[in-house]
């Protein structure tokens, strides 16, 4: 009886997406988030064109809730044929719907149009990115939050720290050591991943790779991680290796 039961709503929920009402539309893709299944995904992919961004967001939300219920590759491959194609308004929605499911295949091209597009798909992209841990994405999001608008910035560091954050469990202080100059822009803007500057700091000067240092930290960062030391711990081997980390090219 509950299969029938939902099949029947699912039935109604693909009616309701076609409605003039917005609410019904918004009621249809919410309903398909909880029993819609595979055969739902073209309608709700047809609903990332709707006019309203509440009818695109509940779609985008019910097609990476199709997925994360039982993944099939081939909802990634309807998503990625679609985006070439689509309208501004529905490349959002795409965008969204790719980080929320996370199948490493959208990477590559989440990155492709990160490179070549402007602040609206880009900050869109940034976003998306935070559902992958993996470091390889910090080089391409250093550039663009290096390159564009203040928000465009603030969602690069944003989404670097959540995947620095994740992956420092797996991942060794010295790797972690070549992004220092990105983490201490990371931390002045956000204040996040103190903890993470202070480890950097317990290393020896013979751990320190200069060549990845080629430029010094400026004032104002200096200023932030010295008063970050002052409140953690007065250690005078630390202050030495802060500086020889700030200012490479003079110690």
């Amino acid at each position: 009886m509950a299969f029938i039961r939902r099949a029947f709503q699912r039935g109604i929920a693909k009616r309701r997406l076609v409605s003039e009402k917005e609410i019904d539309r918004v009621k249809g893709a919410l309903t398909l988030l909880e029993v819609g299944k595979l055969d739902s995904i073209e309608r709700l992919i047809d609903g990332l064109e709707d006019p309203s961004w509440n009818v695109r967001n509940a779609c985008s939300m019910a097609i990476a809730r199709v997925y994360e219920k039982k993944p099939n590759n081939l909802i990634v491959q309807m998503l990625h044929e679609e985006l070439p194609e689509a309208a501004l308004a529905m490349k959002l929605a795409l965008i969204e719907a790719l980080g929320k499911i996370g199948h490493d295949k959208s990477m590559p091209i989440l990155l492709d149009i990160l490179k070549k597009s402007k602040a609206d798909l880009q900050y869109a992209v940034i976003m998306a990115l935070s559902s992958w841990a993996n470091l390889k994405l910090i080089p391409a999001l250093i550039e663009v939050g290096e390159s564009k608008d203040y928000l465009t910035r603030r969602a690069a560091l944003m989404t670097s720290y959540n995947i620095i954050a994740e992956a420092v469990p797996n991942t060794t202080l010295k790797e972690l050591m070549k992004l220092f100059h990105w983490i201490v822009q990371i931390y002045v803007e956000t204040g996040y991943l103190g903890p993470l500057l202070i480890k950097f700091l317990e290393v020896t000067k013979e751990e320190i790779d200069k060549k990845i240092f080629p430029v010094a930290l400026n004032e104002y960062e200096f200023t932030y991680l010295n008063e970050l030391l002052d409140e953690a711990d007065f250690d005078p081997k630390k202050y030495e290796i802060l500086h020889e980390l700030a200012y490479p090219l003079l110690f």
